[in-house]
């Protein structure tokens, strides 16, 4: 199922919908950034990547995938499409950390701990390599039923995706 604790915390985002590459995973409890590779289809951003468009809206379900705890895109890329909430509009998401959240955290830049396998997403409050988030916030000061390792972060308007 489609996390209920996790994503934006506005009711109803702006979103753009956009083709997904073949065979990504994406973790309902997760970050699920999202870049646009050669093709523009929807590729999960994992560890490494420097630049993003923004975080897609996950369906319940698990897709062409196996478990509950991810939905997965079809074989065939463009086959299926995805909202996204765009780097550039905003807004704030709740989203797990590695670690406990602190007020000490707030304003710093951190990365994203991701591969395409299906297992969890999470943002990365001890390195800033990358710097695609910025925390605002502790998650329990925010959101109902938010815990000590989630965080009230925006994606990095400096880390938007924009290929020559």
């Amino acid at each position: 199922m489609a996390s209920i604790k996790y994503g934006c915390i506005h009711p109803s985002p702006v979103t753009k919908e956009y083709p997904v590459a073949a065979s990504q995973f994406f973790y309902h409890n997760g970050v699920n950034a999202v870049y646009l590779n050669g093709s523009g289809h929807l590729t999960l951003a994992l560890s490494a990547t420097a630049t993003f468009i923004g975080i897609a809206i996950v369906p319940t379900g698990m897709g062409a995938g196996t478990s509950s705890a991810y939905w997965k895109s079809s074989a065939t890329a463009g086959a299926d499409k995805l909202a996204v909430i765009l780097v550039g509009d905003g807004y704030q998401f709740c989203v797990p950390a590695e670690t406990t959240i602190t007020d000490a955290m707030r304003g710093n830049a951190c990365d994203l701990i991701a591969v395409n396998d299906g297992t969890a997403t999470t943002i990365n409050t001890a390195a800033s390599t990358t710097d695609m988030f910025i925390i605002q916030d502790k998650a329990s000061n925010v959101k109902a039923g938010a815990g000590l390792a989630d965080a009230i972060v925006i994606m990095n308007p400096a880390k938007v995706q924009a290929d020559t």
